[in-house]
């Protein structure tokens, strides 16, 4: 069993949703600020991710809306997330007039 982050991605008509594993999270949240002008290639990128089942645990959530400029991203389970660096890519988004809201677990970190 492996745990994951969904993402539920809006750009203009096109809608995706697609479970990465948390050890590429941080990585997969990189890339989506990276990919603001071509979402297209994130969604190609992370759509059919290896290593991930239906057996696997959901502990977080991403959504993003690209013509709404919303990211909101919560947490439902502490497994070893780092808020400093959820944080620092949050910035970015921030910094492109993007609302971010951000929901850790109440566990401590």
């Amino acid at each position: 069993m492996a745990f994951c982050v969904m993402y539920n991605i809006r750009s203009g008509f096109n809608k995706s949703t697609m479970c990465v594993p948390l050890m590429k999270f941080y990585d997969s949240f990189n890339e989506l600020y990276n990919s603001i002008g071509d979402v297209k290639k994130f969604i190609e990128k992370y759509k059919n991710n290896d290593g991930i089942s239906s057996g696997d645990t959901n502990i977080g959530m991403v959504i993003f809306n690209q013509g709404k400029k919303i990211v909101d991203i919560s947490f439902s389970q502490n497994l070893g997330i780092e808020k400093n660096r959820v944080n620092e890519i949050a910035d970015k988004f921030s910094n492109e007039k993007f609302k971010v809201n951000i929901t850790f677990p109440k566990t401590l970190f």
